[in-house]
């Protein structure tokens, strides 16, 4: 016999779907419902630790719970003091005191304590101990006041209420330091200190005696103190050393100025010297200055000016020059001593002289050699033996400076009347009576002289009727025959000078 299955009829599948989703709603109804009464059982709770309030969010119903829940353990010497459970939902703190642990280093000792004062004084009675006048407290290095207050703990960076119980837990180390009594001897004077400090620096340091470099302090710095220890100091004096430029304060307990000198490794040459002496004990504020003495040779040279020297030339014609030697400066030399005494020069000493270099004279030739010449002219040929460049003026009786009462008016330097062919000049450069001839004038002689005819100059006579006025350079000539050469003057000055 065959068995078929057939499905089930649509009418049942529907009954059964619709259970299903009955039986899925409850449970979620009854999840709501449980999120529900959860949600509503969360609750803040203020904890107040040592003042401080932290905000804790939870669940629980109690006090005791919270404080499990943070993982707060309590000491035996915290408190704590917690609300009821039928004060919970008011919004009443925890309040915690947490006790704070102390070290106290004192006496070769160490004691713990625990406590919740916030004076130091409180803290040393719950310890029982006691501080005389001259002990102290200490912390890193800070002297603490007994009445004040213990110092603040500091809030870590983490509000957490187990990161700030820790921080309250942290022992603080004080160091209670016993005064003692020692003494100080400096310079004769001993006098007495109460000092709680642990080495003989402090001890100074704390009464205000400043140590100098160059003292010296018996027993050391370093050393700890100890009750009746004396302590000696040997001050330094304090002096001013200027040596080589430099101005040095410093303190020393050398007893003279050689000692300083021997201490600062200053050495002297055998002209050095000190003030004040090297031989002067030290006082306070001494200035003791090092002199550096040398002295400098130098050598100053002078020129000697060479001279000029004429020699005559019988080669050269005459009023021709050359030069035969130009000359050179001779040398005059001195030794010259400068006496320095730290680079200032106090004095000077001539010493050795001498010629280094004789002087060369400049030796300047003219002409001895004597050339008879001819020339034609409108006067006809005329016979010279000398040209010579000259400035001609020219003047009458009238013109020649002498009233006409004067017993010499007219007459000229050789007795004759003044007219034309009579030729002022200068003696010492023309001899006179010498024939002349001076284009546009004529001829004539040198018969007069005056007092404004000089070197290259002349001046013309004429009648008193014939005057013509000059103020020329012209070529004059000196005529034969020639003079002895006593009379003739071989170097004519140049003056005045012909402009160009």
């Amino acid at each position: 016999m065959n068995e078929r299955l057939e499905a089930p009829a649509p009418r049942v599948r529907l009954w059964a779907n619709l259970a299903r989703g009955v039986l899925v709603a409850g449970v979620l109804l009854g999840g709501l419902a449980l999120a529900q009464r959860y949600a509503a059982s969360r609750q803040t709770a203020t904890l107040d630790i040592n003042g401080v309030r932290i905000v804790h969010t939870t669940h629980k119903s109690s006090a005791s719970d919270v404080l499990r829940e943070i993982g707060i353990e309590l000491g035996a010497s915290d408190l704590a003091q917690l609300p009821a459970d039928e004060e919970w939902p008011a919004g009443v703190p925890i309040e915690l005191s947490i006790a704070r642990r102390i070290w106290l280093s004192h006496d070769g000792t160490l004691t713990e304590v625990y406590t919740h004062a916030a004076c130091l004084s409180h803290v040393l009675v719950a310890a029982g101990l006691s501080l005389s006048e001259h002990d102290e407290i200490w912390l890193d290095g800070q002297r603490l006041s007994p009445e004040g207050p213990l110092p603040e703990v500091v809030r870590p960076r983490r509000a957490g209420a187990l990161d700030w119980i820790a921080a309250i837990r942290q022992p603080l180390q004080l160091a209670i330091r016993r005064g003692t009594v020692v003494n100080v001897e400096e310079d004769g004077i001993t006098s007495s200190l109460h000092t709680a400090a642990r080495t003989v620096g402090e001890a100074l340091y704390e009464n205000g005696i400043s140590l100098y470099l160059g003292d010296r302090i018996f027993p050391g710095a370093d050393a700890r103190l100890t009750p009746g220890m004396t302590i000696s100091i040997t001050r330094a004096r304090p002096v001013t050393l200027e040596v080589d430029g430099r101005v040095r304060q410093m303190r020393t307990r050398a007893t003279t100025v050689n000692d300083l000198l021997q201490e600062t490794g200053v050495s002297l040459d055998p002209d050095d010297y000190t003030l004040p002496t090297r031989e002067t004990p030290l006082a306070q504020n001494l200035h003791v200055t090092v002199v550096r003495v040398y002295d400098e040779y130098y050598v100053e040279e002078t020129p000697i000016p060479f001279e000029t020297r004429w020699e005559a030339n019988p080669d050269l014609e005459i009023d021709q020059r050359r030069t035969a030697s130009w000359g050179r400066e001779g040398a005059w030399r001195q030794q010259v001593r400068v006496h320095y005494e730290n680079g200032k020069e106090m004095h000077r000493t001539e010493e050795e002289a001498w010629v280094a270099r004789e002087p060369e004279d400049r030796i300047l030739e003219y002409g001895t050699k004597i050339v008879v010449r001819q020339m034609e002219t409108e006067n006809g040929t005329i016979e010279y033996w000398r040209k010579l460049r000259m400035l001609a003026t020219s003047y009458n009786a009238e013109t020649a400076g002498k009233p006409l009462d004067h017993p010499t008016f007219g007459i000229t330097r050789l007795g004759e009347v003044a007219r034309k062919g009579i030729i002022a000049v200068d003696p010492t450069v023309i001899a006179l009576r010498q024939p002349m001839y001076v284009p546009g004038y004529g001829r004539g002689y040198a018969g007069d002289t005056g007092s404004a005819i000089k070197d290259r100059r002349i001046d013309l006579c004429y009648d008193d009727h014939n005057l013509v006025l000059w103020y020329d350079w012209v070529d004059v000539y000196l005529l034969t025959p020639v003079p002895p050469a006593n009379q003739i003057a071989w170097i004519v000055p140049n003056n005045p000078r012909e402009r160009e």
